[in-house]
């Protein structure tokens, strides 16, 4: 779907892989790991995700438009695996 080859891996699957090759330090990572961790809801997965966002989130400059927005969907992802 993303490269020369058909990949039919469920795309979560997929999208655990690609996670570990995200940049680190960056709002970019933290919303896509916070939407990732609320996809892995329910796993064992989706703690660890969820920890390595808010670590992340916690080294990074605020007062952008990127920061808002990947801590909101952290915010979402916290609150979705509390209802968990």
């Amino acid at each position: 779907m993303f490269g020369r080859f058909r990949d039919e891996r469920p795309p979560l699957q997929r999208a655990l892989e690609a996670a570990s090759a995200l940049k680190p330090g960056t709002w970019e990572s933290v919303e896509s790991l916070a939407q990732l961790a609320i996809a892995c809801k329910g796993t064992p997965d989706a703690g660890r995700i969820y920890q390595s966002a808010y670590e992340t989130a916690a080294e990074l400059k605020p007062g952008t438009y990127d920061s808002v927005r990947a801590l909101a969907w952290l915010h979402r992802a916290g609150e979705e695996l509390r209802s968990a």
